[in-house]
């Protein structure tokens, strides 16, 4: 503690004694008063007495500021210590109990120093660290990216390797943007080389700048993602497109058998049609000039196929009838096939579908006719024997058969077989409605042949041979009765008599004529024929309807039909039923509906 020296008091006081002196004199020069005197004396210890009280403030004031800067600076060095966290770094404590502030003060301040130049070199490792991780931030996310500041409150080793590993981080991630981004521009380019686009263009388009300003932000590589994948989808598109159209290119030179000179310019692009995405690489290969070329000779082929699909149609078409007609089916189908022709015809419908359904109606047909065989097999064989009856009909109704002729032998052998064929008709009609009812039962549909139901035709037949077998049993009666009629109403026997009905055998050149071996002794023709010629030849106007009538068909159903000059299939449905009598006159529905008339 200071001590003043007893020098300076004395000192002091000599002063002060000295001064008041002075003031006496003064104070007698002027007269002042002893009262006015004590008032002065007062006033001027008073006024030392202040200063000495300001002093002492002043001196408290140093005192104060001087243990606040001695405690903050004590402060401010451990909270650099706690921040920097340095076990080789701590506050060192001095014994301050025989030091004055000042010399404390003096004592602090170099260390304060100390750990604040450290502090600074720790501040601005972090500050290094933190530049570069805010740089690449914002490269990463260049909008809204808040800058990463200092914590002086924690500047520790630790902090600062975490920076550093953050740092690191981001460093990875912004080569692995950049390796990205230069693969994104790599596909970018590759596909727009494919696609004959401009990659270029594209980037000023989508992204304002050119490759070398291209970013690694968040932004800039997903909208090159979107816009990688719409031209990976485009080339995929357009290769679907390519493959269709190269499809049916190939399919329409198969189809047309092309010459391998006008497959030369496309034979590149038919070779890659399996290809897949990634092999498809070469420039200008999926171009929309490269596309319309492959358009344009496709459609040239179509305009060819439909050229020429008409006549493949139509051969179809006779294919189809061929097959209907020599399996006797009559569905209907010309209407429908030539809509076809007239839909083809006016671009409505694809040549493909039509060949294809005219191709699909000829398989169809080709197993229904294959399902019918058996029947229609034995329908031949009945048509053949009604051609034979037919035939029979006809060599029956010549006068002039058992004449001596050229071949006439041949013709008495073809009578015989056919009058044995001609007696297994019955037969033949009862197996044939027996297989065709099966046939129907089995597949559940009528069974029609030439468009009308067989089952029908065959029972028509066979109403016309009751029909036919009725009348020639009244026929029969008849002929039976006629003979004893001619008697009763003819005079006597005479020579005269006799001498005509020689003549009358001579003039028509018929003899008594054993029977055949399939028939019964035939006798002479009677007075109804001559009656019926000379019926004809008096009405001759009415010969022609006489004619017409035999024609008639069909006595139970009253169909008409027109007999031609040959045996033909129209003659076996329209023709004659023989019941193998040769004396006896062969009985059609021909001569029935003659019978009828007259």
């Amino acid at each position: 503690m200071f001590i003043f020296p007893k020098d300076f008091l004395l000192q002091m006081e000599v002063t002060t004694d000295r001064l008041l002196s002075e003031l006496q004199s003064i104070w007698d020069v002027i007269g002042q008063s002893n009262a006015e005197r004590d008032i002065k004396l007062v006033e001027i210890q008073q006024q030392c007495l202040n200063v000495f009280r300001d002093k002492i403030e002043e001196a408290k004031k140093l005192k104060t500021n001087l243990e606040r800067e001695i405690a903050e600076a004590e402060t401010e060095i451990r909270a650099i210590c706690s921040a920097i966290s340095d076990p080789n770094l701590h506050y060192r404590e001095v014994d301050t109990s025989n030091m004055c502030l000042r010399e404390r003060m003096e004592t602090i301040i170099p260390q304060l120093e100390a750990m604040r130049q450290r502090r600074e070199e720790r501040k601005s490792q972090f500050f290094e660290v933190l530049d570069k991780i805010n740089s690449i931030m914002r490269e990463i996310k260049p909008y809204n990216t808040p800058s990463v500041g200092i914590d002086e409150s924690d500047l520790s080793d630790r902090k600062l390797a975490e920076l550093k590993s953050q740092l690191e981080h981001l460093r990875t991630e912004k080569v692995n943007r950049t390796k990205q981004v230069g693969e994104l521009l790599n596909s970018l380019n590759s596909l727009c080389l494919v696609l004959g686009m401009d990659s270029q263009e594209i980037l000023k388009g989508e992204f304002g700048s050119s490759v070398a300003a291209i970013s690694i932000s968040d932004g800039v590589i997903q909208r090159m993602v979107s816009e990688t994948d719409r031209l990976r989808a485009l080339k995929m598109s357009r290769i679907e497109k390519l493959q269709d159209m190269v499809m049916s290119m190939l399919e329409l030179w198969t189809l047309m058998d092309t010459p391998l000179e006008e497959q030369k310019c496309f034979q590149k692009v038919a070779s890659n049609i399996a290809a897949s995405e990634d092999e498809i690489t070469e420039p200008n290969s999926l171009s929309l000039q490269f596309l319309k070329n492959i358009e344009d000779e496709v459609k040239r082929l179509e305009t060819l196929k439909t050229s020429k699909m008409r006549d493949l149609v139509l051969k179809k078409k006779l294919e189809l009838e061929d097959i209907s007609a020599r399996a006797h089916i009559d569905e209907g189908c010309d209407t429908e096939i030539q809509s076809m022709l007239t839909a083809l015809e006016n671009g409505v419908t694809d040549p493909s579908a039509i060949l294809e359904s005219i191709e699909n109606k000829i398989s169809n047909t080709k197993e229904y006719a294959f399902n019918r065989k058996e029947i229609l097999e034995r329908v031949e064989k009945w048509q053949a024997a009604r051609e034979e009856e037919a035939w029979l009909d006809e060599y029956n109704r010549d006068d002039n058969r058992y004449n001596v002729a050229k071949g006439a032998h041949l013709l008495l052998k073809r009578a015989e077989k056919a009058r044995s064929l001609v007696a297994k008709i019955p037969g033949m009609v009862e197996v044939l409605i027996s297989k065709t009812k099966a046939w129907e039962k089995e597949r559940g549909m009528e069974f029609r042949y030439d468009g009308r139901e067989l089952i029908a035709m065959l029972e028509e037949y066979t109403c016309q041979r009751q029909e036919i077998e009725q009348e020639r049993k009244r026929r029969r009666e008849q002929r039976k009765l006629r003979p004893e009629q001619e008697i009763e109403n003819s005079p006597k026997a005479g020579p005269l008599n006799s001498m005509k009905k020689q003549v009358s055998r001579t003039l028509s050149g018929r003899q008594e004529r054993k029977p055949s071996a399939g028939g019964t002794p035939r006798s002479a023709r009677k007075t109804e024929n001559a009656g019926s010629t000379l019926f004809n030849n008096r009405r001759p106007e009415l010969s022609g309807l006489g004619n017409a009538k035999r024609r008639q068909l069909d006595p139970c159903s009253s169909e008409n039909g027109s007999r031609p000059s040959t045996p033909s299939k129209s003659d076996v449905v329209n023709g004659g039923i023989h019941g193998g009598d040769d004396d006896d006159e062969i009985l059609t529905p021909r001569s029935v509906s003659s019978a009828a008339f007259f």
